[in-house]
């Protein structure tokens, strides 16, 4: 059963494409943000709704290493990744292998020869952005790596689609 909400947005950052809604959803579990950068070769796993409901409206996840900790123009706000990005991933959780948030999907560049140039906002970036405008997070599990299906459980959980209608 799909849902909907109305959200207000509260605060943007467009130079890191980020912005803070908010609304009625009340959820049962929140966010747990890492405050390290992610490490070259890290292993990642995104969650989110590429291509919306053309192909499903189920949660769609991806494996990957952090590839590089810069992203498009050295910007290093960013860091880049493997794992499989496309269109509607954007704003979607990228967990570490605690299942801490280490990024936010933002973009994929289109390469024709490659794949593998997709791009994230640094989950410290997202935290400074939240902490800015009094947003309190959850403390980052620090202990014990999770089962990828752990992982998965608290992705579907903590994930949702979110649809513009300008």
């Amino acid at each position: 059963m799909v849902s909907s909400f109305e959200a207000n947005i509260i605060a943007t950052d467009t130079k890191n494409d980020l912005a803070i809604l908010k609304s009625n959803v009340r959820p049962k579990r929140f966010y747990k943000i890492s405050q390290d950068d992610p490490k070259l070769l890290d292993n990642v796993i995104i969650a989110g709704y590429p291509l919306g409901k053309r192909v499903s409206s189920a949660i769609k996840t991806s494996k990957g290493s952090v590839t590089s900790l810069a992203g498009y123009g050295d910007n290093y706000s960013n860091f880049q990744t493997d794992a499989a990005l496309n269109q509607g991933n954007s704003g979607g959780p990228i967990y570490d292998r605690r299942g801490n948030i280490v990024g936010v999907a933002v973009k994929r560049l289109n390469v024709s020869q490659s794949d593998n140039f997709n791009f994230a906002i640094k989950g410290t970036t997202v935290k400074q952005f939240l902490d800015a405008n009094s947003v309190i997070t959850s403390l980052a599990n620090r202990t014990s790596q999770m089962s990828s299906t752990d992982i998965y459980k608290i992705a579907s959980k903590q994930t949702v689609m979110v649809v513009c209608h300008r």
